[in-house]
């Protein structure tokens, strides 16, 4: 089983161009669709809340599965790791076929339940059900995706992404501008293109599985079923979904509050938020990077390489987020007259951006602190203090400044800049205590 010990850079470079390439092809999906129709849009828009909520479930195995395996690589225990990957693909194969029954059968009920309008029902049901019928292949992407990431293979995944985006793209154009003669379908053919461009990339990740770390399938470990890798799959990936579900529904009120304060607020807030997005994709990388390091060092018990490894991926974070977050706010006109030229939407969003420099420093300290604490096994802390600063911070500060005190979307994104900061500091007192040594889940 071939296996390479890599560094921060090798491991993040590739995370951050997929991370980027997966947030493309959401767009990309959007724009093609709007040269067919508007209610295309929002069939598949209505469509994807089901299944991006469904995607959380399977995101939580695949999230434990990275921990456990970069642990038992670090532990040289490497036939471990083989296990705990097996079971982790077919646990989350098994909720992919039970979901994929579930959304064949109930889709219409679901959309029913969610008040679809009357209007895009039909385009939505069968967009919904040619998704929901696969479930299965969007299920283990993640898990097989982890599993490359945490061999160090970050570079093939990164590639695999993007050849999967090229197919997604190509298939777009062939079924929603019927080129070549081929038949217009809308939405109804981007989700053909989505299930085959999920399915080659299901077979590139498990091919390189096989050769490159010599990854032997078996059916010997589903007829013991190690129900203590399941438990600690399971510990690792429940609070990271519910902390996950938690943040989605905060983020419900949050844009409800925003609605209140008109159209110009709801503009704004989107074009802030995809200025921001680039740099958010660079702390996530190097946090997500500097995890599997973690873990590694944790199987190997050097705890203190583990300390100082986490503060140095902090300070680069943090220097990164200020230094790109300072660059957006000196071009912010530039950057919003991408997308406008209305003065109050330039103006407002001057002031985010400005408020988004504290938010970054914030931000980027809580991913990398989080996912190391994470990877040491200390799951449930960060869990806590994420619904903290969601629920008891996050909301209620956002509502008094933004809307109480009238000081309207500033008030509110001072508000996350407030808890960001917050849990990068109580994340950073947690650290440094220290109380996350001998949490590991290897003995």
């Amino acid at each position: 089983m071939s296996f390479e010990k890599k560094s921060l850079f090798q491991l993040s470079w590739p995370i951050f161009i997929e991370l980027t390439l997966f947030m493309l092809m959401g767009m990309v999906d959007t724009f093609m669709l709007s040269a067919y129709s508007d209610n295309a849009v929002a069939a598949v828009g209505m469509s994807n809340q089901v299944i991006n909520l469904i995607g959380v479930m399977f995101n939580f195995v695949a999230a434990g599965t990275i921990i456990l395996v970069s642990q038992n690589l670090g532990a040289k225990n490497q036939t471990k790791a083989c296990e705990v990957s097996i079971v982790s693909i077919g646990a989350n194969f098994l909720i992919g076929i039970i979901l994929s029954v579930v959304m064949i059968t109930c889709s219409k009920y679901i959309l029913t339940f969610m008040n679809t309008p009357l209007e895009i029902m039909d385009i939505t049901l069968n967009y919904t059900k040619i998704i929901g019928s696969f479930l299965f292949l969007m299920a283990i992407q993640p898990v097989l995706s982890g599993i490359l990431r945490s061999f160090g293979y970050t570079k093939h995944s990164m590639i695999i992404t993007l050849i999967a985006n090229l197919i997604n793209i190509c298939g777009n154009a062939l079924f929603i501008y019927g080129l070549f003669g081929v038949k217009e379908l809308g939405p109804v053919g981007v989700a053909i293109s989505t299930v085959f461009s999920r399915f080659v990339t299901v077979v590139l990740i498990a091919v390189i599985i096989y050769r490159k770390i010599e990854f032997k399938f078996s059916t010997h470990f589903f007829k013991s079923w190690p129900l203590q890798d399941v438990k600690n799959i399971l510990k690792i990936g429940v609070p990271s979904a519910l902390e996950q579900l938690a943040y989605s529904t905060s983020q419900v009120i949050i844009i409800s509050f925003v609605s209140m304060l008109g159209t110009l607020a709801i503009t704004t807030r989107v074009y802030t938020g995809n200025i921001s997005m680039f740099v958010y994709l660079f702390s996530l990388a190097i946090a997500q990077g500097n995890q599997v390091l973690v873990g590694y060092l944790i199987g190997e018990k050097k705890t203190d390489e583990v300390s100082h490894q986490t503060f140095k991926t902090q300070r680069l974070a943090v220097s990164v987020s200020l230094g790109l977050s300072i660059i957006c706010y000196l071009g912010s006109d530039f950057l919003f007259g991408i997308f406008t030229s209305d003065a109050n939407i330039l103006s407002l969003g001057h002031t985010l951006l400005l408020i988004n420099v504290f938010l970054e420093i914030g931000r980027a300290t809580n991913l990398v602190l989080t996912n190391a604490l994470k990877a040491a096994g200390d799951i449930n802390y960060p869990f806590i203090l994420g619904i903290v600063g969601m629920w008891v911070i996050c909301i209620p500060v956002a509502y008094v400044l933004g809307i109480w005190f009238g000081l309207g979307l500033a008030g509110i994104w001072i508000a996350f800049a407030v808890d960001e900061c917050f849990r990068g500091l109580v994340f950073t007192i947690r650290w440094k205590s220290q109380k996350w040594v001998n949490k590991s889940f290897i003995s």
